[in-house]
């Protein structure tokens, strides 16, 4: 058993001290959705920095075992599991580790695990398919059915948002909203202006993609729910005719049809896609870009517009789901569903300089509100609250 004591971060959340032993689920650190990737690659060093005092027992995925994972210290273990489907490695795999290792809170990703005698925390990004199963195909619904009842079993559950938090509680995933807590994503400080990043650097990703002097960026996933149809038919009502629109992403599993949209010559001569990119070519492309415009339908957190505005380009969003708690008072909004009203927020920024200089320095004031710190102080606090729960 654990005996905790408490120490007030700066957050004003109370952190426990006592010595844990604390399981991390994080078999997408190298390969797996890249938005979980980005959140477990940034909140871990947080962690370790943060609380050497505990142990980490830190589960990947054996298919990795010849990477290399950046960080080795004697509190730091890391074990290598089965995870070709994550449901069935959390529900069936990781629990034998659990029993055998015997944290006192394991962290999962979405899927708590079945077993007794430990803590849990469940970190559910979304659950935007229950709200738009439209987006999802049928095999992706079917694999979460178990997630709501495997959720009221947790110790504790993490939501990124308010607004994931209430859909939560919307759907029974948690008997109240007390059993949630909130660990806002935060944005990496390697992100930021042209002008902070080496200009031979920046020139060399330029030529590689081709990348016009000026352009409006779109980056994510190429898939129905993040409405690149709608983006792309709002290009012929800009004021200005030739800004070309750069598509940095992969098509998903539910993609759009793009080849009937670019067969329209007033579009197709203005994209640029430019597939996968580094992390490093990435930075560069939000930094030299002039708008970045994010109409998706429905997001969980959102973390690409934070990424824009931390690059101190002006960013144009959809005024639904998590996005307003997000953005704040730094974005535009538009409807997504409207060309029209994507194009007129875009024209805002393109035809007003003082506008377009207000954004951006609202959206870099902004974006001062993420810190990976804090976001690792807050998942700490859920953890101890999962012990204090297991006590």
């Amino acid at each position: 058993m654990v005996r905790l004591t408490v120490r007030t971060c700066p957050l004003g959340l109370k952190i426990y001290t006592e010595r844990m032993r604390i399981g991390i689920d994080a078999k997408w650190y190298f390969t797996g959705p890249v938005s979980t990737q980005v959140v477990l690659q940034n909140l871990l060093p947080e962690l370790f920095s943060a609380f050497p005092g505990h142990e980490w027992i830190i589960f990947l995925d054996k298919k990795d075992r010849q990477l290399d994972f950046p960080h080795q210290a004697k509190n730091i273990r890391v074990e290598y599991v089965w995870a070709d489907n994550n449901m069935l490695s959390n529900v069936f795999v990781l629990p034998r580790y659990v029993r055998r290792l015997k944290p006192d809170v394991m962290v999962y990703q979405t899927f708590p695990g079945l077993h007794g005698g430990t803590g849990s925390v469940a970190f559910i990004h979304d659950v935007l398919f229950r709200d738009f199963p439209q987006f999802f195909s049928w095999k992706e619904r079917l694999y979460f059915l178990p997630l709501a009842p495997l959720t009221r079993r947790a110790s504790r559950v993490v939501a990124t948002t308010g607004y994931v938090a209430e859909r939560l509680v919307k759907h029974h995933y948690v008997h109240n909203r007390s059993q949630v807590d909130l660990v806002p994503l935060g944005v990496n400080p390697v992100y930021g202006p042209a002008s902070r990043h080496d200009k031979a650097w920046l020139e060399q990703v330029r030529h590689k993609f081709r990348l016009p002097g000026r352009y409006l960026l779109y980056v994510g996933r190429l898939n129905v729910r993040k409405n690149i149809e709608n983006l792309l038919r709002s290009l012929p009502l800009l004021n200005d005719t030739a800004i070309p629109l750069v598509i940095a992403g992969k098509e998903d599993s539910v993609a759009p049809d793009l080849e009937r949209l670019l067969a329209d010559t007033r579009i197709r001569e203005r994209i640029i896609l430019t597939g996968g990119m580094s992390n490093e070519e990435l930075v560069a492309t939000y930094a030299m870009a002039h708008v970045f415009c994010f109409p998706s339908l429905a997001e969980g957190f959102g973390l690409p517009p934070l990424e824009a505005m931390a690059s101190g380009i002006p960013v144009v969003v959809s005024n639904t789901t998590s996005l307003p708690e997000v953005c704040g008072d730094a974005a535009v909004y538009i409807d997504p569903s409207s060309p029209a009203g994507i194009a007129a927020g875009l024209n805002s920024l393109l035809d007003n300089p003082s506008l377009y200089e207000e954004k951006k320095k609202q959206g870099l004031r902004r974006v001062d509100s993420f810190p990976w710190k804090d976001s690792a102080e807050a998942l700490m606090q859920s953890i101890a609250n999962a012990a204090n729960k297991k006590l």
